[in-house]
């Protein structure tokens, strides 16, 4: 695809004069060619830079064009590389342009003006400047005539030919010291040329400081009293008018949006034009700005569109061109622009930095007006909201960021980097790829779903694609989200669960991809669908720690907030026992799904406590010492920082109810007393470990849960305690 960038070519056609100057180079023009005064004279178009001085230049050559009378010469003195080289070119170009227009009987124009040129070489050498090759021949011209003669001659000639010389020099702001002076020495040495108008054009300050430190008191105003000298005709070019510098710079976004064929709606254009009017016109004062601006977005829109919000591009690319200070500062200090302003540890706000961003205001807006200073005050509180936590007294919450991140704003964190890297930064996730992803899915399996995921995996990371996915929860058909979540649930282990201690694993991304699957279901309203898909996913969930995952989630919640009655419950936990019966073969579900057996083993009790108690005692009965693997299996897990993997924590008060709910207590404590020594179990107290400052050892369980039932036999109305082989399970 073809894009549209702007040269920054000065224009020629008076028809794409857009800011008024065809009229004002036309009078000048008209001025050099009505004059009858036939004395030399210097005429200086002053202008920053990028106001378009070249443009007027070219304008007054092309009214020029339309007298017989004139002859314009264009020298540029930057091609040169010192002020001998200046001086030199000059009257080669002067003399070579004449020679082509002009001649004499006897000589021609051209060579007068090589002649003039020698002599003032000679006679005015350049003081610390290598002059260069020695001139030849600079007796005999000295002999032959001097240069009053050789200049009379010149105006002799332009006389009887009626002709005027036109001198145009552009960009003299552009040139180096040396050669600023060599040009303005040029120009004094030969302004009072009979017939011939000088045009020079520049930004007078930047000469004036350029040319300063040789005359006078050395600082900018005795430049400037020198070019008064030099000068006799200053007219500063005419200031573009605000409104059309305003049409010109959107001319130029429209071409940029029409060539790579991007759109944006009605209220994206509004907003736009609203902050641009209000915050960036007031610094726009030159075309080349309004160039500058255009050509920075033909080259990010393309490269960025559909990954990031383009109206904050388009305004941070603003930011770039006309506030570039602030620009680099917002860049390499995000901090301010995308993180809090409250203090952690107070929870309150964070003075010192608030007033640390304040200062850096103050220092970035030191070279504006106050206008200006309000407008990026302003325009940077609608880029970055945090900044309204330092400045008004604002606070964000995490739906805030949610926002920012689905509209995929530079306030967000996540997209932040993007903005400034012209890319999608490896690692992160593609909006345009995400979004043809979702598009898919309609016309996909399920197992192409998870194929897909799979691939936005590798390409970024298991939390980047989950992130993506669950700002756009509530917003999924159910359809699509029926579809998502089987795909996950065939393919869970790209979802890691982690050596991750906060939150017990919550903030995984196995944790994070169930949490997913019950907002998608819970935010269903048919209830009858709810369950069936429940059910479904539990039934196709690899492996069977994440189907775990997911039911624990389903099953969580008060009543009225849960996704199902008890009955619900009750399917969804047969339906787990009867996949871990399965599954488990030989091997007893407490020992093979330690970490789910108390959910398992608790919810089949209150489904049906005799068959529970037949599959226990089954184990139990035959290998008494498995009495251990039972009562860990009800011990909680603990994670922690000190510790790289899961551990075992107390057997407390709570886990021994669960187990004796389930399971007769004496039968429990009868095992216990075949499977381990009386001396063995009483050698010492068991040890509260308070989670992680002992390590829990199998031996310890025991003993806490003997300390246990100690306790709660106790107190009891004393009684024969049973024989092994006399207790029966108990229905609950």
């Amino acid at each position: 695809m073809e894009k549209h960038f702007s040269s920054d070519k000065p224009v020629t056609d008076k028809q794409e004069d857009k800011f008024q100057r065809a009229g004002f180079a036309k009078r000048i023009a008209q001025t050099i060619i009505d004059r009858e005064n036939s004395e030399g004279i210097v005429i200086g178009i002053y202008g920053v830079w990028g106001e378009g001085k070249t443009s007027v230049l070219n304008f007054i050559e092309e009214e020029l064009k339309n007298s017989e009378s004139v002859i314009s010469i264009k020298f540029n003195p930057w091609r040169y590389t010192d002020e001998n080289a200046v001086l030199t070119h000059f009257f080669q170009v002067l003399a070579s342009s004449l020679n082509a227009k002009l001649k004499t009987q006897n000589e021609k124009i051209g060579e007068i003006f090589q002649k003039y040129g020698k002599l003032l070489n000679f006679e005015i050498p350049l003081v610390g400047i290598n002059v260069g090759e020695t001139i030849e021949g600079a007796g005999d011209i000295l002999a032959d005539v001097d240069i009053e003669a050789l200049k009379k001659r010149i105006e002799n000639i332009l006389q009887e030919n009626k002709k005027k010389v036109v001198v145009f020099i552009d960009d003299i702001d552009r040139l180096d010291k040396n050669e600023v002076h060599a040009v303005f020495r040029l120009v004094k040495l030969t302004a009072d040329f009979a017939y011939t108008t000088y045009i020079l054009s520049f930004d007078e300050r930047m000469v004036s400081s350029a040319i300063a430190d040789r005359f006078g008191e050395g600082n900018i105003q005795a430049g400037q009293n020198f070019l008064e000298k030099i000068i006799q005709v200053p007219l500063k070019i005419p200031v573009a008018q605000p409104e059309a510098l305003k049409n010109f710079c959107f001319e130029l976004i429209n071409n940029a949006f029409s060539s790579n064929n991007i759109e944006v709606n009605e209220n994206e254009v509004r907003r736009f034009v609203g902050e641009f009017s209000n915050n960036i016109l007031c610094k726009l004062d030159t075309p080349r700005l309004a160039v500058r601006f255009g050509n920075t977005l033909s080259f990010s829109l393309p490269l960025l569109y559909g990954e990031v919000n383009t109206v904050d591009l388009m305004l941070i690319e603003a930011i770039k061109i006309f506030y570039p200070q602030h620009y680099e500062f917002i860049k390499s200090h995000p901090e301010y622009f995308i993180g809090s302003y409250s203090n952690t540890y107070s929870n309150g706000k964070d003075e010192d930095k608030k007033k640390e961003i304040k200062n850096h205001f103050e220092e970035l807006g030191k070279n504006l007006n106050k206008k200006q200073q309000s407008s990026i005050k302003d325009l940077l509180t609608e880029l970055f909201p945090r900044l309204n936590e330092a400045f008004a007294n604002y606070v964000y919450q995490a739906n805030n960021l949610n926002d920012w991140y689905r509209n995929k704003r530079i306030s967000s964190p996540q997209y932040f980097n993007r903005y400034f890297s012209y890319a999608v930064i490896k690692g992160d996730l593609s909006d345009i790829v995400f979004a043809n992803f979702l598009q898919e899915i309609s016309s996909q399996t399920v197992e192409e779903t998870a194929t897909s995921i799979k691939e936005l995996i590798t390409q970024s990371s298991p939390d980047n694609f989950l992130h993506k996915i669950r700002i756009l929860e509530e917003e999924l058909d159910w359809h699509t989200s029926t579809q998502l979540a089987k795909a996950i649930c065939i393919s869970s282990d790209n979802f890691p669960k982690g050596s991750r201690f906060s939150f017990f694993g919550f903030d995984t991304p196995n944790g994070q991809a169930a949490i997913f699957i019950h907002k998608l279901i819970k935010k269903h309203k048919n209830k009858e669908e709810q369950l069936n898909l429940s059910k479904e996913l539990l039934k196709i969930a690899q492996p069977f720690e994440f189907a775990y995952e997911l039911v624990s989630w389903f099953t969580r919640g008060e009543p009225g907030e849960k996704l199902f009655d008890d009955d619900g419950d009750k399917e969804l936990a047969q339906l787990m026992i009867d996949r871990v019966l399965e599954q488990a073969n030989s091997n007893s579900l407490f020992e093979k799904y330690e970490i789910e057996a108390d959910y398992l083993l608790s919810s089949w009790s209150l489904i049906n406590n005799t068959a529970v108690n037949k599959y226990l005692r089954g184990y139990l009965d035959l290998e008494p010492n498995k009495v251990i693997n039972l009562i860990r299996s009800f011990t909680p897990t603990g994670w922690s920082s000190a510790k790289p993997e899961p551990f075992k924590v107390d057997f407390a008060k709570e886990q021994y109810d669960r187990l004796i709910s389930i399971i007769d207590k004496h039968y429990i404590n009868e095992l216990i007393s075949k499977a381990y020594s009386e001396e063995e179990i009483n050698h010492q107290p068991p040890i509260i470990t308070h989670r992680t400052e002992e390590n829990q050892s199998d031996l310890n369980m025991i003993r806490q849960f003997r300390k246990l039932f100690s306790e709660d036999t106790e107190f009891k109305q004393e009684e024969t305690q049973p024989k092994l082989s006399d207790t029966q399970p108990q229905d609950t």
